[in-house]
């Protein structure tokens, strides 16, 4: 996680409804023509870019319509939003420059600044019984300049809970029953949301023997999370380790020769998972390294780091370390998919849709068209401030990864050209959901 720009935000709506801001600045990326980049992160940089989100009316209840509106901050001339939902129904409103896509919504157009901030306007129908609901946001503030320099992007999570009380829950990893302080959600009070604890402070989320209250042993860790490093720790098992990187291998693990200590011993160690043990630049943790080992052990060999030849669906890896060994793939007719399938590192580019059509987010449609009906946005919903609500229905941190359903990319052709801004949504979306229009 990111710690830069990290903030709370949390929106008390009545007794029925709360929305707590999660956030952590998330790169979006997308190339001057478009093109989403790996993971989309690197093109455009983080900034001073920031978000609130409110509801109008401020207090509903399971199975009614809210109108929903995400204020964009930043230093730009023009904005674009991507939403997703992970529950209830998401659809548009006329004159907001929204459009479905199969992830959630998206923006047809990018919305002028003023004054150093713009709104985005849709519906969110709750669902039918009580419980929470994740908006993910992802924004890009573009300065027109006709590429990517001097763009800022971020993205934030906003928890809402209707028709319950809410409380605080934090990402637990590895089950132990203890969450991480920096990755908290908001939710019914009751039982924990899966892959979430009632209680923080675990320092390590990747050991179920690592949080608060944990036995201390003797292992140059952290167990019980009081900062504190083998205080009072007990003594542990310790197996031969004749490279001493560290680790022990499986027939290490079956040797008479134990011994109870500390991590640091000579000759032996405390974590097991060799696959070399007589090679100590190859141990769990180790940088893999294109050379035909498994240098992680991790099971895989060369894993990400072979070299790469062609670009889009093209794209393949070398089957050897040698570029020699790699041959790309056969370029194939263009198509509007949101991706490269002519290999020449743009996306959707001169696609051929029906007439009066273009192609947005990966389908062509009519552009500028947003589908909903004109109306105005209500102006009675619920201010956004800072802090933990009193009551104990939530708290602020970064974005869960968990929670993201998307990146959404923007192109920069040009400020005065709608279709020049089309997001480019990857479809990481943990599940597709019906996006109606009204």
């Amino acid at each position: 996680m990111i710690p830069a720009m990290r903030r709370s935000l949390l929106l008390a709506l009545g007794p029925v409804v709360a929305v707590v801001a999660i956030a952590a600045p998330t790169t979006v990326r997308a190339n001057a023509g478009g093109r989403p980049g790996g993971g989309c992160v690197g093109c455009h940089a983080g900034g001073d870019v920031s978000m609130s989100l409110s509801a109008s009316p401020s207090s509903f209840g399971p199975g009614e319509q809210v109108t929903v509106t995400v204020t964009v901050s930043g230093n730009g001339a023009t904005a674009g939003l991507f939403v997703d939902a992970d529950a209830g129904d998401l659809s548009t409103l006329g004159g907001q420059g929204l459009e479905e896509v199969a992830a959630g919504l998206t923006h047809s157009q990018p919305k002028a600044m003023s004054g150093g901030e713009t709104e985005f306007s849709f519906r969110w129908t709750a669902p039918d019984d009580a419980g929470s609901v994740r908006f993910a946001l992802s924004v890009l503030v573009a300065n027109g300049n006709g590429s990517a320099s001097g763009d800022k992007a971020d993205a934030a999570n906003f928890d809402l809970v209707f028709g319950c009380e809410g409380a605080s829950y934090f990402l637990d990893f590895d089950a132990d029953g203890y969450g991480r302080t920096d990755a908290p959600r908001t939710d019914c009070a009751g039982a924990a949301p899966a892959m979430h604890a009632a209680a923080s402070g675990d320092c390590d989320d990747t050991r179920d023997t690592v949080h608060p209250g944990a036995t201390e042993l003797c292992n140059q860790r952290d167990d019980d999370c009081d900062t504190e490093i083998d205080e009072d720790a007990i003594p542990i098992p310790l197996y031969p380790d004749g490279d001493e990187d560290g680790y022990y291998g499986q027939l290490e693990a079956m040797s008479p020769d134990v011994v109870m200590g500390c991590v640091g011993t000579p000759d032996y160690a405390g974590e097991p998972g060799d696959c070399e043990p007589d090679d100590p630049s190859m141990h769990p943790g180790a940088e893999e390294i294109c050379n035909l080992y498994d240098d992680n052990c991790d099971g895989r060999a060369d894993e990400r780091v072979r070299p790469i030849c062609g670009v889009g669906w093209c794209a393949r890896e070398a089957w050897t370390c040698e570029v020699e060994n790699c041959d790309p793939g056969e370029p194939q007719e263009e198509t509007c998919n949101l991706l490269d399938d002519d290999c020449d590192d743009e996306i959707d580019e001169d696609v051929a849709c029906p007439e009066g059509q273009a192609c947005i987010a990966g389908e062509c449609r009519v552009a500028g068209s947003d589908g909903g009906s004109e109306g105005a946005v209500g102006s009675d919903g619920g201010e956004v401030g800072t802090g933990v609500d009193p009551a104990g229905t939530g708290s602020g941190g970064p974005a869960e990864s968990e929670g993201a359903a998307g990146c959404a990319c923007a192109a920069t052709r040009g400020a005065s050209s709608p279709a020049a801004w089309s997001w480019i949504v990857l479809l990481a979306a943990r599940r597709r959901r019906r996006v109606r229009s009204t």
